[in-house]
């Protein structure tokens, strides 16, 4: 009787353990393809008509399109940091891309949804650029719920399409054939354009001659063969693929100018832009074709994004002394916002996003503002995995899954850069430039452009708007709070200093400091 109750035991144990490795293989996969700096009107399917992005096109056709889709913050480090733990960024870790201490990184108490997608029983990977930890401290993407990491570390590294090294599992990978590729005068080009001759880097045909094609190494490249790799060796199992690019971040340069190749009558910045993100429409293009060829595309669900709103050109002023983010004369590639990158305006915090749901055969639209910390809590119920109490989005499956949504139209977004913050609330959208001065208010159903401001016409929104300022910030001992100076921020540079905590931020190919960082050093 024993025996046979010790064998009824094993038995039932064994069905136990083949319906869980059932259960988890019944997850879909997920490919989550972040794109750096990409700019509203980028894409032929959000309006740009002087190239293609056939690839990106047609999986945007068979997706679910999020038409008023904001980011977590307006720059590159605390925009994946917000992304990663689903926190909003007043009281994210990562709050901008540098603190006083230098380039903070993911504290080992994060919870992110890799860390989840794990325990879920998924292989997880991240390819390219990472930019909120290094393998020297707790932001490690190998402790932060990765089980493979192959690119940059730092987001200053990311910069160079030529890199000296990348990084893969903890291991530095030397470019010998990038070495000569000094990217000082790639810097130049945004000031004046006829800094060099940057035309004659590329031939006759639109490609590429300087660095020399021989020996050079372009990451884009290695990024899509780790990518095929990673797929190709996870395919019997679930598998979270982040492909992170870096494209189509400046400092612009291309291997190939491609459909812009003779459009003499566009800036080479605009021509080159263009074509670094067909450059991405073909990485795109190339993991899709393998996730059809390994035959895990019906079982996959494909994620696309990008870090931050429109970026292509600095800051400039107007006659009235207001700031203003020009658009690209080429290309005008900004799309309707005011504002762009590094700040809380529509045009920095507005981003392309789409999901391509399996079977899905159809395009979807939807309406409602969502944003980039709403990817955690819907990496949860697609693993079927308990939601984090304290992160700050929504679920976006019941959208994909064309049921019943619960998402408050009148939730609140907050954003913040310094002493500018902006807070997105149902219809309305209301920034102030400093915690002392009048909150703008604008009404985004009629007002795309943000060009009336109504704030004297409703002035319960104007409290209710700024009450939300005033208490989704907690202050941070490093970063730069609202409301705070530059003595401010220089008495914790010193503190920072003083106490040994400053953190070290890895540069593109030996470059010791970054241009705009000598020209401060020169100023003092």
């Amino acid at each position: 009787m024993k025996i046979k109750n010790s064998l009824l035991g094993i038995c039932l144990m064994c069905l136990i353990v083949q319906s869980s490795a059932q259960q988890k293989s019944k997850l879909p996969n997920i490919v989550f393809i972040f794109s750096d700096d990409l700019s509203f009107r980028d894409l032929s399917c959000y309006g740009q008509t002087n190239y293609k992005t056939p690839n990106l096109d047609a999986l945007a056709v068979v997706s679910t399109r999020f038409t008023q889709a904001y980011t977590a913050a307006p720059e590159c480090a605390p925009s994946r940091g917000c992304l990663m733990t689903g926190l909003q960024v007043g009281r994210s870790p990562i709050r901008n891309n540098s603190s006083a201490r230098g380039f903070e990184f993911l504290p080992s108490e994060s919870y992110t949804w890799a860390e989840m997608l794990q325990k879920a029983g998924y292989v997880t990977g991240v390819i390219g650029k990472w930019g909120i930890g290094s393998y020297n401290n707790t932001g490690n993407p190998l402790k932060q719920g990765f089980s493979y990491h192959f690119g940059y570390q730092s987001h200053f590294e990311a910069h160079s399409y030529f890199p000296w090294q990348l990084y893969e599992n903890g291991k530095t990978i030397d470019y010998p054939g990038n070495q000569h590729f000094d990217m000082e005068f790639l810097y130049a080009k945004e000031d004046n354009p006829k800094a060099h001759d940057y035309e004659s880097m590329y031939d006759a045909n639109g490609k590429l001659i300087k660095p020399d094609a021989a020996s050079r190494v372009y990451s884009s490249d290695v990024f899509d063969e780790k990518a095929m790799n990673f797929i190709a060796k996870n395919k019997a199992k679930p598998f979270m693929l982040y492909f992170t690019t870096n494209l189509p971040h400046g400092p612009a340069i291309v291997d190939n100018l491609r459909q812009l190749k003779d459009r003499k009558d566009m800036p080479i910045l605009s021509r080159e832009w263009g074509a670094m993100v067909e450059r991405l429409d073909i990485s795109v293009g190339k993991i899709i074709q393998k996730l059809k060829e390994e035959g895990v595309y019906e079982n996959t669900i494909i994620v696309f994004s990008s870090d931050n709103g429109y970026s292509m050109h600095n800051t400039k002023k107007d006659a009235a002394g207001n700031v203003t983010w020009p658009d690209d004369e080429g290309l005008y590639n900004k799309g309707p916002f005011d504002g762009g990158k590094f700040s809380v305006r529509e045009g920095g915090m507005r981003v392309p996003f789409f999901i391509h749901y399996p079977g899905q055969k159809s395009v979807k639209l939807f309406n409602q503002p969502v944003w980039m910390v709403d990817i955690f809590p819907t990496f949860c119920d697609i693993a079927k995995q308990p939601k984090p109490k304290n992160i700050d989005g929504y679920s976006l499956l019941p959208v994909l899954q064309n049921k019943t949504v619960s998402i408050p139209y009148n939730r609140a977004f907050y954003f913040f850069k310094q002493n500018e913050q902006a807070v997105r609330k149902g219809s309305w959208f209301g920034i102030r430039e400093h915690p002392a001065k009048p909150l703008r208010l604008f009404l985004l159903d009629e007002d795309q452009a943000c060009e009336r401001n109504v704030a004297q016409y409703y002035p319960d929104v104007v409290k209710d708007l700024e009450n939300i300022l005033n208490t989704s910030h907690t202050p941070h001992p490093w970063y730069w709070n609202p409301g705070e100076t530059v003595e401010d921020f220089n008495k914790k540079k010193k503190l920072a200093k003083e106490a040994n905590q400053l953190i070290d931020e890895l540069r593109p190919n030996g470059m010791k400091l970054m241009p705009w960082e000598k020209k401060s050093a020169a100023e003092k």
